[in-house]
């Protein structure tokens, strides 16, 4: 569960890397009866992803250390990540687990909703474990 929380802090660490101004990341633990199940909550102001990165995150075992070559992927679309330094502000990734793996040891679902800094277009990806 540790390395699942540190994947998706280290998602939130990557976003707001490059901010100009204050890094905001809230880590939120809801067990409100009223609203279903308990759920873990990360929210972050970074630059957010485009519909098509959201897609991109989640393709089961894409890393984006292992884009490295040229694949399929990168003719259809894909959006290559630009390479970030292996620190304590990002990449942890690359001694974990991976989100799309993190966000299944924490729970059965997960919920992403996204606004790219530079649109006014807010984009959502609910994946469910049973999908994978």
């Amino acid at each position: 569960l540790a390395f699942a929380l540190a994947e998706l802090i280290d998602n939130s660490l990557s976003a707001t890397s490059q901010n100009t101004g204050i890094r905001s990341i809230q880590i939120k633990l809801l067990f409100d009866d009223a609203q279903g199940k308990p759920a873990v909550a990360v929210i972050d102001n970074g630059r957010g992803m485009t519909s098509k990165q959201l897609n991109n995150w989640a393709v089961y075992r894409l890393s984006k250390f292992t884009r490295q070559g040229d694949f399929e992927s990168d003719h259809s679309g894909y959006v290559r990540p630009l390479p970030v330094p292996r620190s304590l502000n990002s990449d942890i990734s690359y001694f974990g687990v991976g989100g799309k793996q993190a966000v299944f040891f924490v729970g059965q679902s997960a919920r992403m909703i996204s606004k790219p800094a530079d649109s006014q277009d807010v984009h959502e990806l609910v994946l469910s474990k049973e999908d994978f």
